[in-house]
């Protein structure tokens, strides 16, 4: 008897994923309207309730929309206009929240810089979008008065940390702060701003599909910096994707914000989206990593976003040790990868404080508006970065082609869905390298990750493109093959995996691990990695072995808290391997 070969399943037909969604959210469209409307529209009869905390003070829905038009009045009187484009150098502020929205009224755009960048870089995004408008944080100033010499930028509006916090905060923090910045005649400080608008209109422009609410800077997959353009549609397609959550989501729960405005995760699902399901956004405009165990225990918020790291020093906190956290509802991982060995000690620290869910996780890009899977709540698997979102279609292509593969086969990740980026600014070349229209029609966003999902929908991560690691003799070696095995063991922290020079052949690299040891292990370092290598040789093919393993005492982390790969690249000697 002849047995007919299984007919391949391609993801962009099947779409697995949809059955563990409801129909009414499958079925839903992307409300045609801004930002800001999208957010006055939910919260319309619950105005009253708090929107945003900051240190205590609470904002309710009236306030924002009231500080959002004043806002934008304001902007009206410095002369700001539809299309014009400012640049926004700071921290996470009720200010700045205050300015996304009242932009997005008038049809501005805000260019989003991180403050810890030297004056000379600063230049450079003021000049790439030719701000004549800068705001800026105070501490910030000096470096942006520098930066914006021999610019078009006219005005300089300058906000503080205190600018909103309660009245005996605002006190100390000016008495221990004080602010000795010498200021020029074309700054305004944020209280005269506002008052300087207050003949102005408070009407919005008619909805634009196509205005850019934010600009937003990153290397993408080539490595060279460009403005990510994201739009009215691309934040409340996010917002909205995460509302067919509503078993995690309810009205009147805190997200605590962690995140930095300057990156699409920390706007997108760090303030519009809780503001659209009608959460109350708590502003932690400074994280410092070793207090976050005592934020999470004083504010109790339901939901986070952050970085794998940030799970890591969570599940590491004494402050945690014996603390109930059945309040955690959805704390959720993304930016960067998080090993098996990492996620199964926070899912273990998570079930043994109570939460009733695993550490969730997610996987997107800025130019997809920062998410486009989601593994939470029930629908998780280990390993996994989630199932694509509601209305995202996500598949596996042949690398650098229009050539879907198989369900279950390795490729490059491709997305498509309402959150896909206007484009980048001012480079159409680039654009056309990373989103491609397919023969289906849909615009399709090539990520430069390898990966593959299976049968369920559930997309698994291998690699970067960028950072696989090619042999002299073109064999590919994934760093999450060696990364997930090595987590495993009991004395490991935190690992990472990042090429080195082969220095028996010209060509090609070959993997090395830096590894963190657990405190009580460092005495035990060569026994440990006589065991890390006996367990990489039972576990792993031999082209996939490492050359060299190096202990240190803590990973280097980006300002966004990813791991600095470049950095560890950098610091391999030749007497390490």
């Amino acid at each position: 008897m002849i047995t007919e070969p299984h007919k391949p399943v391609y993801a962009s037909a099947a779409k697995p994923w949809l059955k563990y969604y409801d129909q009414k959210f499958i079925d839903q469209t992307v409300p045609d309207c801004s930002a800001f409307e999208y957010v006055c529209h939910q919260n319309k009869n619950h105005l009253p309730e708090t929107a945003i905390d900051y240190y205590g003070r609470r904002i309710t829905y009236a306030d924002l929309i009231v500080n959002v038009k004043k806002t934008a009045a304001a902007f009206r009187a410095i002369g700001m206009k539809k299309g014009d484009i400012a640049t926004v150098v700071s921290v996470m502020t009720p200010e700045v929240i205050y300015a996304f929205y009242a932009a997005d009224m008038i049809g501005a755009t805000l260019n989003l810089v991180d403050p810890r960048y030297s004056a000379e870089g600063i230049r450079e995004y003021i000049e790439e979008v030719d701000s004549h408008l800068l705001i800026c944080l105070n501490v910030a100033y000096e470096r942006c008065h520098q930066a914006a010499k021999h610019t078009h930028v006219e005005r300089v509006l300058v906000i503080s940390p205190a600018d909103s916090l309660p009245l005996h905060l605002a006190v100390g923090y000016k008495l221990t702060n004080p602010d000795k910045n010498r200021y020029k005649s074309n700054v305004l400080h944020w209280k005269d701003f506002i008052a300087a608008g207050q003949n102005q209109s408070t009407n919005a422009e008619p909805y634009d599909p196509q205005h850019t609410c934010v600009v937003v800077h990153t290397g993408g997959t080539t490595g060279s910096p460009k403005g990510v353009m994201l739009t009215d549609k691309n934040f409340n397609s996010i917002a909205q994707q995460f509302g067919a959550y509503e078993k995690l989501f309810r009205r009147g729960q805190k997200l605590m914000n962690i995140m930095p405005p300057f990156i699409a995760y920390g706007y997108a699902c760090g303030v519009h989206l809780p503001l659209v399901l009608g959460l109350t956004v708590v502003i932690i405009p400074n994280l410092d990593p070793a207090k976050l165990g005592l934020l999470i225990w004083k504010h109790k918020p339901e939901h986070l976003f952050g970085v794998p790291a940030h799970y890591q020093q969570m599940a590491a906190s004494p402050l945690l040790k014996n603390k109930d956290l059945s309040f955690i509802r959805n704390y959720a991982a993304g930016g960067d990868a998080i090993t098996v060995g990492a996620e199964q000690t926070v899912d273990a620290f998570l079930k043994e404080h109570g939460a009733e869910f695993p550490l969730a996780k997610g996987y997107g890009m800025t130019e997809v508006s920062s998410a486009a899977t989601a593994a939470a709540g029930t629908v998780n698997k280990i390993g996994s970065v989630g199932i694509p979102l509601v209305n995202t279609v996500v598949s596996v292509f042949e690398p650098g082609t229009e050539n879907e593969l198989p369900i279950g086969e390795r490729g490059e990740i491709c997305i498509s869905g309402p959150a896909v980026m206007k484009g980048y600014y001012n480079k159409p070349n680039e654009t056309a390298i990373l989103l491609h229209r397919h023969a289906d029609g849909k615009l399709w966003a090539h990520t430069g990750d390898i990966g593959y999902m299976d049968e369920d929908g559930f997309v698994f991560l291998n690699s970067r493109i960028k950072r696989l690691i090619i042999r002299h003799d073109g064999f590919k070696v994934f760093p999450s093959m060696i990364e997930n095995v090595i987590s495993r063991h009991p004395a490991v922290q935190q690992c990472s995996v990042v090429g080195c020079t082969d220095r028996d052949h010209v060509q090609g690299r070959l993997p090395f691990v830096y590894v963190v040891l657990e405190p009580e292990a460092d005495k035990k370092k060569r026994q440990i990695q006589r065991e890390l290598r006996q367990l990489c040789r039972e576990e792993l093919p031999e082209y996939v072995q490492p050359v060299g393993y190096k202990f240190i005492s803590e990973m280097p982390f980006t300002p966004i808290g990813k791991v600095d790969y470049r950095k560890l690249e950098e610091e391999i000697t030749a007497r390490d391997y």
